[in-house]
């Protein structure tokens, strides 16, 4: 019997000792080691929107301008869309432009208001993320740019209301705040450069290059989902009828 025990009993002490040769030793983990992403919870893919933008143009040397633009945009994937924005508003003379013209200088500088435009861009919005308001409220936003060209109707402050038809090229920067309704609220910068061609100076200077820098806040509505949102509600109608 003591022939028995003493080898089982070596048996069980080996048993540990080999199982901790067997740990493997990984070091000291580091941030860099870990990866998570998280879904998405408002995608972009197949996403229709109209917006309203409400904006001002507050940088111009001589005139100030509250303007109004419409877009609708088209995103292919939840990174890129293209966009088409029709705006419009109305220059006003600035008090640097009625120094100018009062009377101690008496000069009427040809500075040209901003009337209308139609703007085609491509958005990317590489970046999605989310944010805690006071511990409490979560928000999902997202940042993207902008880049594109069109065309600007502008018009002299001179009595003789010339207007210029300008090539535009633009750029901007903006964040996309996601609602629980579906639409979003938009912030956006937005640079457009113009090639003025102007009558009265066109022997001197045949282009001018002019920046009408836009701040401006839009609402947009998700179209996917007031179609989503419509379809239900057939839908529940026919069942009732049915």
């Amino acid at each position: 019997m003591k022939t028995i025990i003493f080898p089982l009993c070596l048996s069980l002490l080996w048993v540990p000792t080999a199982e901790a040769q067997e740990t493997i030793d990984v070091g000291a983990l580091q941030n860099k080691d870990f990866k998570v992403v998280q879904k998405q919870l408002y995608d972009k893919k197949n996403l229709r929107e109209v917006a309203v933008h409400g904006g001002i143009m507050p940088f111009d040397a001589f005139s100030i301008t509250p303007k109004l633009d419409v877009s609708y945009a088209n995103y292919f994937s939840d990174t890129m869309a293209w966009e088409v924005a029709i705006g419009a508003g109305y220059g006003f003379k600035n008090a640097n432009y009625k120094q100018l013209e009062g009377p101690a200088y008496g000069i009427e500088p040809d500075v040209y208001r901003y009337l209308t435009s139609v703007i085609g861009d491509v958005q990317w919005a590489p970046i999605y993320a989310k944010m805690a308001m006071n511990g409490q409220n979560i928000f999902h936003y997202d940042v993207y740019g902008i880049g594109g060209g069109g065309l600007t109707v502008e018009q002299s402050f001179l009595p003789d209301k010339d207007l210029s038809f300008a090539p535009t090229a633009t750029v901007g920067i903006g964040s996309r705040i996601f609602l629980a309704n579906g639409s979003t609220l938009r912030v956006q910068l937005r640079d457009d450069f113009l090639l003025q061609q102007r009558a009265k100076t066109i022997d001197k200077q045949a282009l001018y290059l002019k920046q009408n820098i836009t701040l401006s806040v839009g609402y947009t509505f998700d179209l996917r989902k007031m179609a989503e949102d419509a379809k239900d509600a057939v839908t529940d109608l026919t069942k009732k009828e049915g």
